[in-house]
Order: C-alpha cells, then sequence, then structure tokens
C-alpha cells in the first residue's frame, strides 16, 4: 500500500532541556559530521548581530535588519521538509527550519518570544520596546509584521488551519486534530524529526519512519505524530514486508496505534 502524504509543514530519549543550548539540541537533528561547520557560522553570524544591536536604537528596525541580513546570508530558497542542516548547507528551508534558525537567533540576542505550532504551519511572536511583532520565516520582503491590524489580521488567517494554495494538486493528508498552540523552542528538534519521519514514510521507508517517529514522540509527542504512527501502522499492516520484519515493526508501533482509523485525503 502506498499513500503519498504531503503535509505542509512541518513538527531523543532524553530532556532537550538537559542538552544546553538551544542550537545544541538541533544540531542533535543534523548529521554528526555537518555540526561544527554550522556552530562556526552560527557563532560569526550572532557576533555580527552583537556589534549591530549595541549600535542600534529601536527593536523594529534592528529586528528588520536581522530578517533581512538572514535570508541574504542564510534563508535563500524555500523548500517544503528542508531540514536545519540545509539552511547552512545550501540556503534551503521552510517554515519549521526557518523558525528554528530565527530562535537561536533571537535567544543569543536576548529577545523573548513565542513559537505557534499549527495544523500546517509555524511562526513567531517577538516581544519588543515598542510591543509584540509577528516574524513569518518564509517572507523574506514583509515577514516582520508590526502593526497591531496587521498582526491581528494574520493571526485570524493561520487560525482557520487551511492548507495554502500553493498545495497545488498534490496529495496531502488532513489532520484530524485542530492545532494552534505555543511550543517550546527545545520541542523544535521533536518537529524536525516528525518532518524526517513523514520524508521516510513517502519513501516507504518503513522501519526507518517508525525511528524518527520514536525520536519525535520521546521529545514532543503530539497529536501529528500520533496520526501518522496510525497511518505507519496501517501501510505496514497492509504491505508486503518481510513477514517477520513485519511483525516486528507492527509490535514497535502497536502500543501508539489507539484512535479510530484516519484516512489520507485527495
Amino acid at each position: 500500500m502506498r499513500v503519498l502524504i504531503v503535509i505542509f509543514f512541518l513538527f531523543a530519549g532524553i530532556n532537550a532541556h538537559a542538552q544546553g543550548s538551544i542550537l545544541s539540541a538541533l544540531l542533535e537533528t543534523t548529521p554528526i559530521t555537518s555540526r561544527a561547520a554550522i556552530q562556526q557560522r552560527m557563532d560569526g553570524f550572532m557576533q555580527e548581530l552583537h556589534a549591530k544591536k549595541f549600535e542600534s536604537k529601536s527593536d523594529v528596525r534592528f529586528l528588520k535588519m536581522v530578517v533581512n541580513k538572514s535570508h541574504r546570508k542564510f534563508l535563500k530558497h524555500y523548500s517544503s521538509y528542508a531540514q536545519f542542516n540545509r539552511v547552512f548547507e545550501s540556503g534551503t528551508y521552510d517554515c519549521l527550519s526557518g523558525t528554528a534558525f530565527f530562535s537561536v537567533v533571537l535567544d543569543q540576542l536576548g529577545y523573548t518570544y513565542k513559537i505557534i505550532e499549527t495544523n500546517y504551519h509555524i511562526f513567531l511572536l517577538v516581544s519588543t520596546e515598542q510591543g509584540e511583532v509577528l516574524l513569518e520565516t518564509t517572507d523574506r520582503i514583509a515577514g516582520l509584521k508590526t502593526s497591531a491590524k496587521e498582526i491581528s489580521q494574520t493571526l485570524a488567517t493561520y487560525k482557520q488551519n487551511r492548507l495554502s494554495a500553493s498545495a497545488g494538486e498534490a496529495n496531502y493528508y488532513l489532520y484530524q486534530t485542530q492545532l494552534f498552540r505555543e511550543v517550546d523552542a527545545f520541542q523544535l528538534s521533536g518537529l524536525l524529526y516528525f518532518n524526517q519521519a513523514v520524508v521516510l514514510y513517502n519513501q516507504q521507508k518503513w522501519d526507518l519512519c517508525a525511528n524518527q517517529l520514536a525520536k519525535a514522540r520521546s521529545i514532543y509527542d503530539n497529536p501529528r505524530v500520533e496520526e501518522l504512527s496510525e497511518i505507519l501502522f496501517r501501510s505496514v499492516l497492509l504491505s508486503e514486508m518481510e513477514q517477520t520484519s513485519k511483525r516486528e515493526l507492527l509490535e514497535q508501533l502497536k502500543p501508539y496505534v489507539n484512535r479510530s482509523p484516519v484516512v489520507a485525503s485527495r
């Protein structure tokens, strides 16, 4: 059975807080060979931003510069499911890896912020001396929204939990649960593992998908993990896998399959 899932957005057994910084937690989701280079590039970028912040007289003006510089230097090409390491290796990102990038930047600059997760998107609300602003990481031109009216309108749109028009004719999965809630920055690594699981599911790499779901679950157990676990269970059950491997994988997934059947749409 092949069910293609294109989920527009998105989200191991140790507590990420014990690992230290947000960047350290995010680096755990990347290949070991990439981590030193990512750390080095981020350190250099933060030194540059700290110097600029010292000179700035306005939080909003400074953040606009940060967003512009981040897109010019790192966030260059949008691609669904782009993982955190690809931001640094190829300038490729999506709303999740972009939000992960900005969470590191804002944290190291000392800003207070919220990360808001919806069914198909994720964004940031940042506290500044001029009031709360909304940071939409996939909009390189007008990503920092500062007026109360514009922020209110944007939030109202996000709360509708609709797929973007860019979904086109692709197959996609309609979530059974409506999400609009704050997530901790350390939970972003769980969402990145979840996105890895989606990619592996679409490649029919069932065992690897289950492994990444387990990592996601241990950091941030949420409805989307439950739903994909159930879809994976049913796909494996109807597959032509070798029987011993199938039985072992079904036993691994069985504890997480507690809901009524869910359906892939379009």
